[in-house]
C-alpha cells in the first residue's frame, strides 16, 4: 500500500519529504522507497537534506536524487526529494536555496 502511494506520488511529479527514513529494525526501506522514485524521477531531481533541524548543530546539505545514498541519512535527518521544476542557486553567501516554483496548468 505505502510503495503504491510512494509511486503515484512520484508519478504525479510531487515535492515528497521522508521522516525518519532510516532505522536500526528497517535500513533497507529508504533504499527501497528510492529506487520507486528514481523509477519516475530524473537523477538531477535536487533533494535537500537535513539533520537536527531545530536543534544544535542542525545542518542542510543538498544533493540530487543520482548521488544521494542511503548511508547520508540517519533516522534524525529529513529528506525532501524535490519536484521536476525544483531549483537551487548560490546566495551571496555561499549558501544555497532551493525552491519549487508554484504554478499550475
Amino acid at each position: 500500500m505505502i510503495e503504491t502511494r510512494l509511486r503515484h506520488a512520484a508519478q504525479a511529479d510531487l515535492v515528497m519529504a521522508f521522516y525518519n527514513p532510516i532505522s536500526r529494525a528497517r535500513p533497507w526501506q529508504l533504499d527501497r522507497a528510492l529506487d520507486v522514485v528514481r523509477a519516475h524521477r530524473a537523477a538531477d531531481t535536487v533533494v535537500v537534506l537535513g539533520r537536527d533541524i531545530g536543534r544544535p548543530g542542525a545542518t542542510l546539505a543538498t544533493t540530487t536524487l543520482g548521488a544521494l545514498r542511503s548511508d547520508q541519512v540517519d533516522m534524525r535527518t529529513m529528506v525532501i526529494v524535490g519536484s521536476s521544476t525544483t531549483r537551487r542557486f548560490a546566495i551571496g553567501d555561499g549558501r544555497e536555496w532551493v525552491y519549487t516554483p508554484r504554478w499550475y496548468r
